[in-house]
């Protein structure tokens, strides 16, 4: 599934910032539809849609040099060659995310959406956390605490859409069977231990025949669990862990190693299709959890740095449906609300200010080490 545009703005905004660098910065921007845009809202937009411009540049094209690369031309389509200029592909992605934020503010009202309190703090306690951590990049570059709140309180909106949309009460409701079908069959509970492939004392790296007989022993391990296929899920989940705790000194000790006491503790994960094809990096290894029965464990390298000896587990036996039903829904049925909340968006009124914008240029937006330049 596409990464989203709220997780992304928001991931960006705690790495990078921006800088009005001595500018006069207006409080607002204007409007899209009835949603009043702060300029530390158009600011994250604006930054974002460079961000997302960064990610398609070629390899010889310094991005850290943000004047330069606003003049470049980048492939925004591989398949079709489609090409744009740097500045004009900001300048539009930048308003797609503020009729994106508008979108989701009038469709959370339309449909009865309002935040209680609790939600509300929520959302304020996690933009207090950002100010606590990344405080000195916002205020520098004239975001601020406020700013941080009303961008979580969006995401929040964002979220709760998914209920409001396709909920059992909601605007067009996903049956129940219809979610546990997609639950079965495109996601996948994994238990697990992670098993480094390096040393954890001196962090020297196992050689390949080193990683081979490591994996071979965890595949052992994994192996020792078959008898618990059929148990409950906490009967499998014990296997899994007393088999790692078996095997594990023997796989440390290939690396003159030895695990830590907290070594063999079973963790567990919901993924899905996107998760297994983004961390699953090794040949074979994402189609090893997808070959998994309920109850069946197996062992797999699954990136360059560790191995995983992993059980898939019925997630109904570790959560009911409806503590599932929003990150079924996010998988399910994500994408086909942003292009719902794409598409509701283009046809808001634009009533954003040129001279306000203008005084927050795309070519002010700086990495936080050369913001004393600016």
């Amino acid at each position: 599934m596409k990464k989203k545009l709220l997780a992304l703005v928001c991931a960006l905004v705690m790495i990078l910032s921006l800088a009005s660098c001595g500018l006069s910065t207006p409080d607002t921007v204007g409007k899209v539809g009835d949603f009043e845009v702060s300029s530390g809202l158009y600011l994250l937009a604006q930054f974002s849609a460079y961000q997302q411009a960064a990610q398609l540049a070629d390899k010889d094209q310094d991005t850290t040099d943000v004047k330069a690369f606003l003049k470049a031309t980048i492939t925004t389509d591989a398949d079709s060659g489609e090409t744009a200029v740097v500045q004009d592909y900001v300048a539009d992605k930048t308003l797609e995310t503020l009729r994106t934020f508008a979108a989701i503010d009038a469709r959370f009202a339309e449909l009865g959406g309002e935040l209680t309190a609790e939600q509300t703090q929520v959302a304020d306690n996690y933009a207090q956390q950002l100010m606590d951590q990344y405080g000195s990049t916002y205020t520098a570059n004239g975001i601020g605490l406020e700013t941080l709140k009303a961008f979580e309180r969006i995401q929040l909106k964002h979220t709760l859409l998914l209920t409001l949309v396709y909920g059992p009460d909601g605007e067009s409701p996903v049956d129940d069977s219809d979610l546990t079908e997609h639950l079965d069959s495109q996601m996948y509970e994994l238990a697990y231990v992670n098993i480094p492939l390096y040393n954890t004392s001196t962090f020297v790296s196992a050689s390949d025949d080193q990683k081979a007989q490591m994996l071979q022993l965890a595949q052992a391990a994994a192996a020792s669990c078959s008898e618990t296929q059929d148990g409950s899920v906490s009967e499998q989940v014990s296997a899994l862990h007393s088999a790692a705790s078996a095997a594990l000194p023997d796989i440390y000790a290939v690396l003159d190693s030895t695990p830590a006491e907290d070594a063999s503790n079973v963790q567990t994960e919901l993924l899905t299709e996107s998760d297994l094809t983004g961390a699953f990096t090794q040949d074979g290894a994402a189609d090893a959890v997808r070959g998994l029965v309920y109850g069946e464990a197996a062992a797999v390298q699954y990136n360059a740095a560790s191995i995983i000896l992993m059980m898939r587990i019925d997630p109904l036996q570790v959560s009911t449906l409806d503590a599932l039903r929003t990150q079924i829904l996010s998988d399910m049925k994500g994408d086909e609300l942003e292009d719902a909340l794409t598409a509701y968006g283009s046809t808001l009124e634009n009533n954003l200010s040129t001279s306000a914008m203008n005084k927050m240029p795309a070519s002010k937006i700086v990495n936080p080490s050369s913001s004393s330049n600016s």
